[in-house]
């Protein structure tokens, strides 16, 4: 038995009995369609749906976010923002859930004393708990539209909203790769935002997808077009060099034309090993905020 019997025959209008008889040069062009095909399919796969900590609440803006919050010893407020997830199962297979399986920002929120905050995306975490169920969410929003205006304005207003019950004295926003295209284009719109941090950051997403020649984020938002007026003066842009996703070479036309430089974590990656250095880049933040 072939592997396309288990395909799915609604992503497949050429699959059918038929095949069966193809010729083998004819089977090797049919495979060949079927890749491209798939690439406009939904995977039907579902992993287990990722366990949020027991304080875990939910925020509704434009969407419904999932919100952690942690007590902390300063008035300040770090704000955390994750990543893209995991948007394809494959090159051409849209993901039906993009939450991550280990959410590194969780992680690292763990280590801050900050009071601090876990700003989850629109439609992650979706399974996780039944009050983030959202008829409004859609592929689209963690694939082309992943940093689009509507994102972006629902990530502010559930920011906002949370700023109304837990006032804070200075806010930094944190964002590791997507998280961090992210934080960039939510700090341009908020002027209470004194401090934007990345880590891995997609910093130019049309550059990014060139480098790797996927579909261009036609529905997106792009941070290359942020002017320095737009943004908090403190900011602090991290790397690793051995990250091939976003290789710290693609935001260096950006932060060059910010007046601005990328510190470089040696044998450091897209994922690892930001745990480790989290708490010296953390004092590295806070002398910034005190410069």
């Amino acid at each position: 038995m072939t592997w396309f019997k288990f395909l799915d025959k609604s992503c497949n209008p050429f699959l059918g009995k038929s095949w069966l008889f193809l010729s083998v040069k004819k089977y090797r062009l049919l495979m060949i369609v079927q890749t491209l095909l798939i690439s406009a399919c939904q995977s039907t796969q579902l992993r287990q749906p990722v366990s949020l900590p027991a304080e875990a609440t939910v925020t509704t803006a434009n969407f419904n976010h999932a919100m952690v919050s942690k007590a902390g010893i300063t008035t300040r407020l770090h704000v955390y923002v994750e990543g893209d997830g995991i948007p394809f199962e494959s090159r051409f297979v849209i993901a039906q859930d993009p939450t991550p399986v280990r959410p590194l920002m969780l992680q690292l929120m763990g280590l801050d004393k900050t009071q601090s905050l876990y700003l989850g995306r629109p439609c992650y975490f979706n399974r996780s708990l039944p009050q983030l169920a959202d008829d409004r969410c859609n592929p689209r929003i963690w694939t082309s539209a992943r940093y689009s205006d509507e994102v972006v304005e629902s990530m502010t207003k559930a920011l906002r909203n949370h700023l109304v019950s837990h006032p804070a004295r200075g806010i930094t926003l944190i964002g590791h790769s997507g998280g961090g295209t992210l934080a960039m284009l939510m700090a341009a719109r908020m002027p209470e935002v004194d401090q934007v941090v990345t880590i891995a950051g997609n910093l130019d997403t049309d550059a990014w997808t060139r480098l790797h020649r996927y579909t261009p984020l036609k529905e997106s938002l792009n941070p290359v077009n942020l002017s320095i007026d737009q943004l908090p003066r403190h900011q602090l842009h991290i790397g690793g060099d051995k990250d091939t996703n976003i290789p710290p070479a693609l935001a260096q036309p950006v932060l060059s034309r910010l007046g601005l430089a990328m510190v470089i974590i040696p044998n450091a990656d897209h994922n690892c090993c930001w745990i480790n250095h989290w708490p010296q880049l953390l004092h590295q933040m806070d002398a910034q905020i005190e410069q």
